[in-house]
């Protein structure tokens, strides 16, 4: 697993990750890894995936090789790029969409943040898509992290301290998540 936290504060958004790697109970600290990168920057947009390393892998190969299918600029343009995606996550990259089969709509199996200039948003595995207006946390170790930015935001004055607060915090105490971290800084419009 890993955990990727966003946060926005007086004109800038920022998204923090961790940079261990997990495979099953085998805990993989950054020091050994050089694919170690969980946030990636895409024009003004920055994404970041948690979950299964192969889908995390597949988001990161989609975002190098057509990053033009990314429309990321509000809450619906991001449900439609995940609805023009979803095909392409089937066919050129063998997602298994199978679940629950009393699941309403099939899985791409990828849960990520995306930050850029408009907010934060969240996208979960059936394409939702949830928009945040101050911090968020996806992956193991959220709920420490999200305790971790609503105590400290409105003492704190930059989004980046904010967010990686988050992180650090759940790389404190869960054992899914290790630092060192990882930030990019957005200027929000």
């Amino acid at each position: 697993m890993t955990i990727i936290a966003a946060a926005i504060k007086n004109g800038q958004v920022c998204i923090s990750s961790d940079t261990q790697l997990n495979f099953g109970s085998l805990q993989v600290n950054s020091k050994y890894l050089v694919d170690k990168q969980k946030i990636f920057q895409v024009g003004d947009n920055a994404l970041g995936f948690t979950g299964w390393s192969a889908t995390c892998q597949i988001m990161e190969h989609l975002l190098k090789s057509e990053p033009e299918l990314l429309e990321l600029s509000d809450r619906m343009t991001i449900f439609k790029t995940l609805l023009k995606i979803q095909e392409k996550l089937k066919e050129e990259y063998f997602i298994d969409t199978s679940e629950d089969s009393e699941q309403p709509v099939e899985s791409n199996q990828i849960d990520g943040l995306i930050v850029n200039p408009t907010g934060i948003y969240q996208i979960g595995s059936y394409r939702e898509v949830h928009q945040y207006n101050q911090f968020w946390s996806i992956g193991s170790g959220r709920r420490y992290a999200l305790g971790a930015m609503h105590a400290i935001y409105e003492s704190t004055e930059t989004a980046q301290e904010i967010s990686e607060a988050g992180v650090k915090a759940a790389a404190e105490f869960d054992d899914s998540c290790d630092l060192p971290l990882q930030s990019i800084v957005i200027n929000m419009e």
